[in-house]
């Protein structure tokens, strides 16, 4: 029971991550054609911190858990279904964020839509946990879109490293 905290934690983490302002380290030029470019220092470190992260706690708190049928063990059901939720949601925010660094980038856009994907299955388990259906293709999805997303960022020279070093306590 001492990971309950996690809750509060992640909420705080939430509310944090949505209040704070515009910081200066974008910029916008008009590109060829009249688009829109928008440059971001650090890019690439920042898109292998988010991503890490995300695909560190995706691998710990839904991928395992669910291999190992945790979300349909009775004793361990309520936990796992919790965890997974929650889990799920900050990794779905940590995507958004690479997903950002990686359009700004012009090594990493080939894992933008992969990325994308992987929004999308993150949604999709949390939804199919919490009315307690079968995430089997949702999160075997979630593993293909992953695995091509480190494929590509090695190919372009930026490995990732997951980890779960950096997720609110108790998570």
């Amino acid at each position: 029971m001492t990971q309950r905290p996690l809750v509060l934690v992640l909420v705080c983490v939430l509310l944090m991550a949505g209040c704070g302002g515009k910081s200066g380290s974008s910029s916008s030029s008009a590109g060829p054609g009249g688009t829109t470019t928008t440059q971001t220092h650090f890019a690439k470190t920042k898109f292998v911190l988010h991503a890490g992260l995300a695909f560190g706690l995706f691998h710990h708190y839904i991928y395992k858990p669910f291999k190992a049928g945790d979300f349909s063990h009775p004793l361990r059901h309520k936990l796992a279904i919790l965890d997974a939720v929650l889990a799920a949601k900050f990794i779905e925010h940590e995507v958004t964020l690479a997903r950002q660094d990686a359009r700004s980038s012009k090594l990493l856009s080939k894992v933008v839509l992969p990325l994308t994907g992987v929004v999308g299955t993150m949604v999709a388990i949390r939804a199919l946990v919490l009315h307690h259906s079968s995430p089997a293709s949702a999160v075997n999805g979630a593993q293909s879109s992953i695995s091509t997303v480190e494929g590509d960022s090695s190919a372009a020279g930026q490995p990732i490293r997951e980890t779960t070093a950096g997720a609110p306590a108790g998570l």
